[in-house]
């Protein structure tokens, strides 16, 4: 739950990539990171939308 509490938007963290891991999720990070174009500055994890992380930038 730290992590919910630490994501600047926790309201839509439940999608987020690094709750998706966190729930062994793999099949939905494979299909949200197919084509990235960010990356997200707190895990690392990338997606192709920034929506799926806590802390988007570009790539």
């Amino acid at each position: 739950m730290s992590e919910l509490k630490s994501c600047p938007m926790p309201e839509g963290h439940k999608a987020h990539m690094c709750q998706l891991k966190a729930e062994g999720r793999m099949e939905e990070i494979d299909q949200h990171s197919a084509k990235p174009k960010f990356a997200c500055n707190k895990c690392g994890a990338k997606a192709d939308e920034e929506g799926y992380l806590c802390q988007p930038r570009p790539l």
